[in-house]
């Protein structure tokens, strides 16, 4: 495959270049080795940034192919890391990938205070690479109790910071040069201005400048290598300046017109006089690549000009950042550029939200992504949690190749955004180097080590002397969740379930079989584990302790909450409906006990019924075990005596997640007056229900585990109540899908319920099996 795509960019491109040259052989076979496996790229949609602390947190996310742009479907594990502000630890969370995307949230409670929090998303496999290509999303987390001054859209004046970034990484004497300004806070927030000057020693104005909303511009200068240039700024809010860096005496830039008519792209490789004469008969190549994509073109000084031209079809050019590298004749890059190519980006929904029945409203969407998958955010239009405005565009196309990634990245996709292209040229031009450093390209190549993650491995050690030869195996099943598996015993006694789907407080089912399928009882010790270590958080990621600015002027006191949630009724009507239950296994208990007949119906677990009934009840996570205990004596750990239909159960586990709708009837003496065995801390016995689906597990002896690290449980969204409609409508959310598959109909609908808004902020995220990105994020009106 490699060869036939350098053929083809030589054909259209070198056809006065009869073969390559051995240089070019040489960067052909780098990019190759660098290249050669596919890496994963994450995006993760939000459904907001900012969370009042008893609201659920919910996302939805994408994992892409870098090399083929399409969902990536080999990885089913994603790890979460939380860190608090301090970039402290503060949650592990393992999430289920399938076909290329995962959903996920928590519910807040008391371990998140107010202030910031990192989510760090990675898999295994990332790991390979010198290059983080993780994601990071920060949110904010509010105090309800507090008040709560709401950010200003001003930057942090007293902070602003100026970097220049010439062409070609220095400025040259005696030519025209183009640098880059770029001037931000400490939050990296833009600051724009639109007086900004160049001086010379003797205070002459020699070029002028202006940035834009990201503190991107850019200037032009032909300097004298004996003179020394001032970049200044002087206004109301900014007083600041910054000498240019020392003029070189020569040197080579590489320089690009994106803006040609039609698709041409013009590189013009450029030198001053001296240069010309330094260079003669010297052979660069010059390398436009993104990934091992690539084209290249040798490039000589030997017709005396300084400037040689290179004219480039643009449909050759892949969707997103490519380097423009010079190498010379000993494989060194003299200088990088970055360039954006929008490719064949499209706006490809539509939307229209109009109001049902004075009670919901109904949001229609139409979208052209064939197949689509969708996650839809809506909030109210005075919402002031989503600030931050991320494209799944800018993650799969622009953060992937910056060394720094930008996180505010949608306006750069935003067809209401007339300068879009603009924007992104300067964001090209304010960039010292891409994330893949050519130096690494030609001698550090990945060395494979870690796997793609898929599921999580159960691993255990039976305790119990086996005969050699011996024809045992391990069953491990959940009648609940329909598993049943099986494994081999090894001459350790050990055995292994590997790439299982195990889910958090799953409970298992371990039964040591004969060849002839008899169950042997034996006691076990075993444990969940996944592949994948931890993935620091990128050191080159936010490392401010730069406060974000709150506006004095605009603050929020939450309602207090109600004291008395009671409810006044005109009238109250009392129907004695009492039916004496008939409590078959009474005779059983002593007079102490107290029974209880399980209705159809009834909820919950065995276990949750135990702690309702006079019994702490719990998991210990040291030891992996559910435990029953007594409630008047907190140190105590002692448990009842447990039976099911009559057999006494030592292991608690099976009660974890067993369900009510099993049982017919329960007992629980506390005086142990119903048992002779009792340790002194009462008697709880477990009636099921003639031919339930449970009856035979509890007939034979096993061992059983609950899962404590495997697959985090989906969160199912709710909305948080809010205690009037002015919180809800700063705060809270209309809805959150994280799911809509687009098929045959590209029409879909959202409804939710409806408050007095007139407008409603929408953000969409989505893919298409061919590989189609689809973001939106807009403000409409309610009909």
């Amino acid at each position: 495959m490699r060869a036939t795509i350098i053929i083809i960019f030589s054909l259209f491109f070198f056809q006065s270049n009869s073969q390559n040259s051995d240089s070019q052989k040489a960067i052909e076979n780098y990019l190759e080795s660098y290249f050669k496996y596919d890496r994963e790229i994450i995006h993760v949609q939000f459904n907001k940034n900012k969370y009042v602390n008893n609201e659920d947190i919910a996302f939805k996310g994408y994992i892409t192919s870098k090399n083929n742009t399409i969902l990536a479907e080999n990885t089913t594990n994603i790890q979460l890391v939380i860190y608090d502000s301090q970039k402290q630890i503060i949650q592990k969370k393992l999430l289920f990938a399938n076909k290329g995307t995962f959903e996920g949230g928590i519910h807040l409670d008391d371990k998140f205070k107010a202030g910031k929090y990192y989510f760090h998303f990675f898999t295994n496999w990332m790991r390979n690479f010198i290059e983080d290509d993780s994601f990071v999303q920060i949110i904010e987390i509010i105090d309800k109790k507090g008040t709560y001054n709401f950010d200003t859209n001003e930057p942090n004046w007293e902070t602003a910071e100026i970097t220049l970034f010439p062409e070609g990484g220095f400025i040259i004497n005696d030519m025209i040069n183009i640098v880059g300004v770029k001037i931000t806070d400490c939050n990296q927030k833009g600051i724009e201005i639109s007086d900004g000057i160049i001086v010379d020693s003797k205070s002459n104005e020699i070029s002028r400048f202006q940035t834009n909303h990201s503190g991107n511009g850019i200037f032009y200068i032909n300097p004298y290598i004996n003179e020394t240039y001032t970049l200044k700024i002087k206004s109301d809010k900014l007083n600041i300046s910054k000498p240019l860096p020392r003029i070189q005496e020569t040197g080579i830039i590489v320089s690009y017109n994106n803006n040609l008519n039609g698709q041409n792209l013009l590189i013009n490789v450029k030198t001053n006089e001296k240069g010309v004469e330094l260079y003669q008969n010297k052979k660069y190549d010059l390398l436009i690549q993104q990934n091992k994509k690539a084209i290249l073109k040798e490039i000589t000084f030997n017709n005396k000009q300084t400037n040689q031209l290179v004219n480039l079809d643009k449909k050759y050019l892949s969707n997103g950042v490519s380097s423009i590298r010079l190498i010379d004749e000993n494989l060194n890059e003299i200088t990088e550029r970055l360039i954006y190519n929008y490719g064949t980006n499209k706006s490809v929904t539509s939307l229209e939200a109009r109001t049902i029945a004075n009670d919901s409203i109904i949001l229609f969407g139409k979208t052209d992504g064939i197949l689509a998958n969708l996650s839809i955010s809506v909030l109210p239009g005075d919402n002031i949690c989503a600030g931050q405005k991320r494209a799944i565009l800018g993650t799969f196309y622009l953060n992937t190749y910056l060394e720094k990634p930008e996180i505010n990245n949608y306006s750069y996709y935003d067809f209401e955004n007339k300068k879009r292209k603009e924007d992104m040229e300067l964001l090209m031009l304010n960039q010292s180097k891409s994330k893949y450093q050519w130096n690494n390209i030609k001698s550090n190549p990945p060395k494979m080590k870690y796997t793609f993650d898929k599921g999580v491995t159960i691993s255990g050690t039976i305790d119990k002397v086996l005969k050699p030869n011996s024809k045992y195996k391990i069953a491990l099943f959940s009648f609940k969740d329909n598993v049943y598996e099986e494994t081999t015993i090894d001459e350790q006694n050990k055995f292994k379930f590997e790439n299982f789907y195990a889910r958090d407080s799953t409970v298992f089912i371990l039964q040591m079989m004969d060849k002839k399928n008899v169950s042997v009882f034996t006691k076990m010790t075993t444990k969940v584990s996944s592949n994948s270590s931890p993935l620091y958080l990128s050191s080159t990621f936010d490392n401010s302790n730069c406060e974000v600015l709150k506006n004095p002027n605009t603050s929020f006191a939450f309602a207090d909450s109600k004291t008395d949630p009671s409810v006044n009724l005109n009238e109250v009507f009392v129907q004695n409906n009492f039916k004496k239950e008939i409590l078959t296994n009474k005779d059983k208990m002593s007079m102490n006990a107290q029974g209880y007949k399980i209705e159809e119906g009834q909820q919950g677990t065995v276990l949750d019924f135990i702690a309702r009934h006079g019994y702490r009840t719990g998991v210990d996570f040291e030891t992996n075990d559910a435990y029953i205990r007594t409630s008047y004596n907190l140190n105590s750990s002692s448990s009842p005596v447990v039976y099911v239909d009559d057999i006494e159960q030592t292991d608690f586990n099976f009660l974890f997640n067993f369900e009510l709708s099993e049982v017919d009837e329960i007992y629980i003496d506390k005086s142990g007056f119903s048992d002779n065995s009792s340790r002194g801390v009462g008697t709880i016995k477990v009636y099921l229900k003639k031919g339930g689906s449970s009856n035979k597990y509890f007939k034979a002896q096993y061992y059983s585990m609950i899962v404590t690290n495997g697959f985090v449980k989906n969160i199912e969204f709710k909305n948080s109540y809010f205690e009037s409609q002015k919180e809800f409508y700063y705060f809270g959310t209309l809805n959150w899908t994280p799911t809509i598959k687009i098929k045959d109909n590209p029409n879909f609908e959202v409804k939710f319920p409806k408050g007095n808004q007139k407008e409603i902020k929408v953000q969409i995220e989505g893919f298409t099996p061919e590989g189609q990105l689809i973001s939106e994020i807009k403000k409409i009106s309610v009909l």
